[in-house]
């Protein structure tokens, strides 16, 4: 009896179409959030992509050192700690703080560091929207291609603050989200000795270590620095910890 090659091809893609919606759909019910978006006219459903981080693989004794709130009166002294110990970092960088300090952004890529997005306007809460998040994102980008003259690796909400909304917005704008893994806590030290202590005794191969762009900061990132390589670390750019 001959087989209709006709009909036994149309049943072979009904089936390998069923397949791929049964997957669709398991993905769906899995992420627990989809997207209904135009596609060629038809409508269908799409997975915003994110990825999250908060510390490296296991790399050996690496360590990612990342600044945040950049460019300010500080980077300077930041950039120069880190040529004189030939240490290459991550900077996450303030769009409005952008728009004063271009001169600045360009040369902390001149140096060979790596810059991040930090939003705009450095003020989200966990009422704000997708929408508006993502429109802050956006316009932080831009202020920074314009500047810097190449795009942000990563997105860090400011004060590491991680809604649902903020992960729809970086998911929507195609950014990795990254946190950290030990919060050097600079921001409310009273004494750069609290800082150093606290890198040293939680320092961990792979870590992201949190810093921003203060004075005390400055005060104690060249003894931080002297003993992570007397300790045998490395410092290197967040997307080298993550290879």
């Amino acid at each position: 009896m001959r087989r209709n090659s006709k009909g036994f091809w149309a049943k072979c893609r009904a089936f390998a179409f069923l397949g791929i919606l049964l997957g669709v759909l398991l993905g769906v019910l899995e992420a627990g959030e989809a997207e209904a978006i135009e596609l060629h006219g038809e409508r269908v459903f799409a997975m915003d992509a994110l990825r999250r981080i908060r510390s490296g693989p296991r790399v050996g004794k690496k360590v990612a050192l990342t600044f945040d709130d950049a460019p300010n009166g500080h980077t300077a002294e930041i950039l120069a700690i880190l040529d004189r110990f030939q240490v290459k970092a991550t900077f996450f960088l303030i769009g409005a703080q952008v728009l004063k300090h271009p001169d600045l952004v360009r040369r902390i890529v001149a140096a060979g560091h790596e810059i991040g997005n930090h939003s705009f306007s450095h003020a989200f809460t966990r009422g704000c929207s997708a929408e508006s998040i993502k429109e802050d994102i956006e316009r932080a980008e831009k202020a920074i291609v314009d500047s810097a003259g190449r795009l942000p690796l990563y997105f860090r909400p400011p004060e590491g603050l991680v809604t649902p909304a903020i992960e729809r917005a970086c998911g929507m704008t195609g950014y990795s989200l990254v946190t950290w893994s030990l919060d050097s806590e600079d921001w409310r030290a009273q004494t750069e000795d609290e800082i150093v202590e606290r890198v040293l005794r939680g320092v961990h191969p792979g870590a992201i270590v949190l810093f921003h762009s203060l004075p005390r900061t400055v005060r104690a990132l060249p003894r931080i620095l002297c003993a992570l390589l007397e300790a045998g670390y490395t410092c290197v750019p967040l997307s080298s910890l993550l290879e």
